[in-house]
């Protein structure tokens, strides 16, 4: 069976939401929740996943802790019998057993080269898959299955849902084949959320695709480094810490909590830094046939929507205005 966008496959604890094809509006807005937009311009849009902050504010949160409670616990032990050494030396030990070898596989995954981005062109309604070792090929947009999964698990602070945006292309050579759950094909996953979340992340792809660029938002990596490199590495701390006086001042305190726990517990800002530098070089495409392939065209020549396509969304645009 072949799983078209609107159909909803759903178990006990599990549910699939199938999103592509046919790329039809999802009902909800765009929004780069995982900042997988590398690039926009009016031709194309490239995407590509290297997600590591949150990998980031739970070890930083780790150490922290360890750190905390090591000091602590040497605290309470000023003036004890003498023999308490094992006491204050035992936490740092086994702190420093769990988390150095979390930060040194965290450092290792984090030096490794950015993957080339997938490129989606509106005026070709292709998408250029790119695999690191320079082989390419193009896939027709209707062609790009889009699916959002999540699980709901059960523990003993209750359920916990789980979700992510998986979207699947053809193979070289299998371009025009349909999708099957157990056929091979380039994946490339980002975990929103699921639900509402993966269908906004799925909808910063499919409004540039259908809609124009100036429907999607821009990248934040742009901004990001633009403010970087005005203010410095120490700046982006001074602006999180003016950020919080500010809050302070206009007695703004749940907002004032939240930059105070990610200036402390999570070290926020060095987010900024790190990811700065790290997509400070994305990948370039540089394929004569990709470059060539990723030229603008004269409108005249833009490929149009399949009969298929522009009847499912006029139905779905129908529904939505009904709602």
């Amino acid at each position: 069976m072949t799983e078209h966008a609107g159909e909803v496959e759903q178990g006990l604890l599990w549910k699939q939401e199938h999103l592509a094809p046919l790329p039809i509006p999802t009902g909800q807005p765009p929004s780069d929740l995982m900042n997988i937009i590398w690039r926009k311009n009016e031709v194309y849009l490239d995407i590509g996943s290297f997600a590591m902050e949150a990998g980031w504010l739970t070890l930083h949160m780790g150490t922290l802790m360890f750190v905390a409670i090591s000091i602590w616990i040497a605290i309470g032990s000023v003036g004890s019998p003498a023999g308490n050494w094992l006491d204050v030396s035992i936490t740092p030990v086994v702190g420093g057993a769990i988390m150095i070898p979390l930060w040194y596989l965290f450092i290792k995954q984090w030096r490794k080269p950015l993957t080339p981005p997938i490129r989606f062109n509106r005026q070709r309604r292709e998408v250029c898959i790119t695999e690191p070792d320079g082989n390419y090929w193009f896939v027709p947009w209707e062609r790009v299955y889009a699916i959002a999964p999540s699980v709901t698990n059960l523990g003993t602070y209750g359920a916990t849902k789980h979700g992510s945006l998986v979207l699947w292309f053809p193979l070289k050579g299998q371009e025009h084949e349909t999708y099957g759950p157990n056929k091979k094909g380039w994946v490339l996953m980002v975990n929103p959320g699921g639900g509402i979340s993966s269908m906004a992340q799925w909808e910063c792809i499919r409004s540039f695709m259908e809609i124009g660029p100036d429907a999607v938002p821009d990248s934040s990596h742009a901004e990001r480094s633009s403010k970087v490199e005005q203010q410095g590495y120490i700046g982006v701390w001074r602006g999180v810490f003016s950020q919080l006086f500010d809050e302070l001042k206009s007695k703004e305190y749940g907002a004032a909590f939240s930059t105070f726990t990610g200036l402390t517990i999570f070290g926020a800002p060095w987010i900024a830094v790190l990811m700065t530098k790290k997509l400070a070089h994305i990948p370039h495409l540089t394929a004569p046939e990709v470059v060539d392939w990723s030229k603008p065209l004269p409108p005249a020549q833009w490929a149009k929507r399949s009969p298929e396509l522009e009847k499912a969304i006029a139905e779905r645009e129908a529904e939505l205005a009904a709602v």
